[in-house]
């Protein structure tokens, strides 16, 4: 399970950045948004430092004097005006709604450690007018908490870690607009409504105006969540996403006569492939042992992962409606 802790943070920004920065880079551009509104003089972040931090070690929590000034009335105030003219603009375009869910769903598995006001001011400020507030204020909230992963804190998670096993996950709360990571299977759905509809390519931005393929895609878009909720519960049980990758490699197996099947059309083959999906048990795959997490709309999900990994080359082929 994640916590709100600096090391998250520095996680999600470094993967948004569009050129490689290296983590000393990062924290040294991190620690400018609390000593420039003071005039404070920064000394560079070593390498071994950097790695201390990021990792989580011991002796890696921020700089004290960081962690100190990080609440200080100028510093809240300008963080924001920091994060746009130094942060954000280093960005991949269009990230914001994708960062925002991560960080959101970061509050929410780690409320039970924050407190209910704070949590919810954080909350408030995740929406895109407010972006570079919310990624500041987050940023400076994290320089409060321990980042040091303790023994007992490793205790901890482990207890937590065996009880969160054993009840079904919680969707996070699916953004509104697509996000840049649901491209690839979005963009595959669109190629089958195109093709139900007979045209070239499909409109997504107006897909209100199809209130049966809004519906559908809605749909769909909640399967992948509740996949994605597994594929990150995943990396936190096991220390990384290799029980997932088996997931989707046992459901390919699983479903790759119906998806090689002629089908009328690229919905009635995923109509096909999901419903097949949906009786898969493996035993050759930990999650169906060891998590109670496994149940119809994962299933589902996962098709939408082979497609977002190239495994599935979308729903539509040249020979729909032939030979059925």
């Amino acid at each position: 399970m994640r916590e709100l802790v600096f090391s998250t943070i520095i996680a999600e920004i470094k993967n948004a950045f569009v050129d490689e920065i290296n983590d000393p880079e990062l924290i040294e551009l991190l620690y400018r948004g609390v000593t420039e509104p003071l005039g404070i003089k920064l000394s560079k972040v070593q390498k071994g430092t950097a790695s201390k931090i990021v990792n989580r070690a011991p002796q890696g929590n921020p700089l004290r004097m960081i962690r100190v000034h990080s609440q200080d009335p100028e510093v809240k105030a300008s963080i924001g005006d920091f994060f746009q003219k130094n942060v954000t603009r280093h960005f991949m375009p269009n990230m914001e709604d994708e960062i925002i869910f991560h960080i959101r769903s970061v509050i929410k598995e780690d409320a039970a450690r924050i407190s209910d006001s704070k949590r919810d001011e954080l909350l408030r400020l995740g929406k895109k007018e407010t972006f570079n507030e919310f990624l500041g204020q987050v940023y400076l909230y994290s320089l409060t908490r321990d980042n040091v992963l303790t023994p007992e804190a490793k205790e901890r998670i482990n207890q937590e870690l065996e009880e969160y096993k054993r009840h079904p996950l919680d969707v996070d709360e699916i953004p509104e607009s697509i996000i840049h990571e649901e491209k690839q299977y979005t963009n595959a759905l669109g190629a089958a409504y195109a093709q139900a509809e007979g045209l070239a390519v499909f409109p997504m931005e107006d897909i209100a105006t199809y209130p049966k393929y809004e519906k559908h895609l809605s749909e769909q878009r909640q399967y992948y969540f509740a996949a994605e909720a597994v594929r990150r519960g995943t990396r936190d049980i096991y220390d990384e996403e290799s029980q997932f990758d088996v997931l989707k490699t046992e459901t390919y197996e699983y479903v790759k006569e119906e998806y090689e099947e002629p089908a009328k059309s690229g919905l009635e083959r995923l109509k096909t492939v999901q419903k097949r999906a949906r009786d898969l048990v493996s035993s050759k795959c930990w999650l169906f042992r060891d998590t109670d997490w496994i149940g119809v709309p994962q299933k589902k999900g996962v098709c939408h992962f082979l497609v977002k990994d190239g495994t599935i080359d979308g729903w539509v082929r040249d020979d729909d409606g032939q030979d059925i």
